[in-house]
């Protein structure tokens, strides 16, 4: 009877699968944006308290409603600590490979947009006309206004992809606004800018947790910059 044999020993380690992130946007609006602001230029920055070490091979995934897209990348930096406005923890991670390859599902997302949907809320005519030409000239958008008298009566909260409050002319119903945005169960997801003359209330702002605050009235390049930049950003992320 032959005695069994023990299996040889293999020296090679077994292979890790590679790490990876999952990036979840609110819409495929979101990801369309987020396409067009970052991936197409091979770049994706990931906002994160836990970040990979600069060099680490990532899977990536990005998730919007039923689309689902897989690409790959390494982590070209990594910050673990903010350091400033403008960077937050987090890693910037390069494609592995042309954002071409996706150019399928980019280009159904591309064919299906019909623009955003944005809430500005200015009480004086001209700034409110200011931030909506704006807004228009920054991504195809659809501007809604709403009755801020009639802000606790069911319904009366549009669900937005994005709203932008001047605290100037608002004033305290601004902050209220902002308020029952964050408790709206659709809406309190999409990012909301504040405009402000004064740093005080900028600072404000931003303690309260408005996604960005700017100076009033915003030059068009800082508007331009913080709504692509609120709007790619996706409202998950799982590292695995």
């Amino acid at each position: 009877m032959t005695e069994p044999r023990e299996p040889a020993w293999d020296p090679t380690p077994p292979v890790r699968p590679p790490l990876g992130v999952e990036l979840t946007y609110r819409s495929e609006a979101a990801l369309l944006v987020a396409y067009s602001t970052y991936l197409v230029k091979g770049q994706l920055p990931i906002e994160t308290n836990t970040p990979f070490s600069s060099g680490t091979p990532l899977a990536i995934r990005l998730i919007a409603s039923t689309t689902t897209i897989n690409m790959a990348g390494v982590v070209a930096w990594s910050r673990e600590q903010a350091q400033g406005p403008g960077q937050p923890a987090g890693m910037g991670i390069t494609l592995a490979a042309s954002a071409e390859r996706i150019g399928a599902a980019v280009d159904k997302l591309a064919f299906d947009f019909r623009g955003i949907k944005a809430l500005v809320a200015a009480s004086q005519a001209a700034p409110r006309a200011l931030l909506i030409r704006y807004l228009k000239s920054i991504i195809t958008c659809n501007v809604v206004e709403i009755d801020q008298g009639k802000l606790t009566e069911p319904g009366a909260l549009p669900n937005v992809d994005m709203t932008v409050i001047d605290l100037d002319s608002a004033g305290p119903a601004g902050y209220e606004l902002y308020a029952h945005i964050r408790q709206h169960p659709e809406a309190g997801s999409a990012p909301v800018l504040a405009v402000a003359q004064l740093e005080r209330d900028r600072a404000r702002a931003a303690s309260l947790g408005f996604d960005e605050a700017l100076s009033n009235p915003p030059t068009f390049g800082d508007l331009e910059a913080a709504a692509l930049r609120c709007l790619a950003k996706p409202i998950a992320v799982r590292l695995t």
